[in-house]
């Protein structure tokens, strides 16, 4: 039976690759990145934590794990594109862990807590999909259940506006302050993990429209 590859350990040539993705991404993209907490820009390699980000592109993995490379985090990504022909190859030559909800393999849910045991953080976009309606989706509880059973933070992430390749404005996120979990004992995981991300929803719909307040509606949502 063939072993199965450890997606979690990268070679050389997957840290080159990350390495020169993520320098496209600055030279096209020019990221301009707002971090609402200094202390946690300063607080690399210290301990993992879970972004949670906004979903309005299929850019939105590549962004993040650029903007957050000093956390070296892995994102999680759908099993449809890391399993295609032609660009599945280049998506798992990045830090990405794939995920497939319609099947029963739970690779997913074990590869995450593992990265997170071993002191890496996740990027996890909780709507679950693109937001093709204008409208931010409800988050799914997966990041809070992390959170709540391993005591890591959900670092709340709003990426603002559409992509403008070289030309155009810059491509924006801002960074919001951690959310610490704190789950009583006399409540079960699954109902706190629920609360976390209900938090962790309103923080990211707060923090985009911060956004749009300062550098104005780009139509990516009508009603976040």
């Amino acid at each position: 039976m063939e072993e199965k590859k450890d997606i979690l350990k990268k070679s050389f040539g997957d840290r080159l690759f990350q390495g020169l993705l993520n320098g496209l991404i600055y030279i096209t993209l020019r990221p301009k990145v707002i971090w609402q907490d200094k202390e946690l820009k300063k607080a690399v390699n210290k301990k993992p934590c879970i972004f949670v980000c906004n979903h309005t592109h299929h850019f939105d993995g590549s962004f993040a794990g650029a903007i957050l490379d000093r956390y070296k985090p892995y994102v999680l990504v759908t099993a449809k594109w890391y399993n295609k022909k032609k660009i599945g190859p280049l998506v798992r030559m990045n830090r990405t862990i794939p995920i497939d909800l319609n099947s029963t393999d739970t690779d997913w849910y074990m590869n995450c807590q593992r990265a997170l045991k071993e002191g890496k953080s996740l990027v996890i976009f909780p709507e679950g999909a693109v937001a093709r309606e204008g409208k931010m989706q409800p988050f799914k509880p997966g990041a809070g259940v992390f959170s709540a059973k391993l005591g890591v933070d959900i670092v709340p992430v709003a990426i603002y506006g559409p992509y403008k390749i070289l030309f155009g404005k810059r491509q924006r996120a801002i960074v919001g302050k951690p959310i610490h979990p704190d789950c009583h004992d006399n409540m079960r995981p699954s109902k706190y993990a629920r609360l976390l991300m209900e938090e962790a929803e309103q923080s990211v719909k707060e923090l985009y429209d911060s956004m749009s307040q300062k550098y104005g509606d780009t139509g990516v949502y009508y009603d976040s």
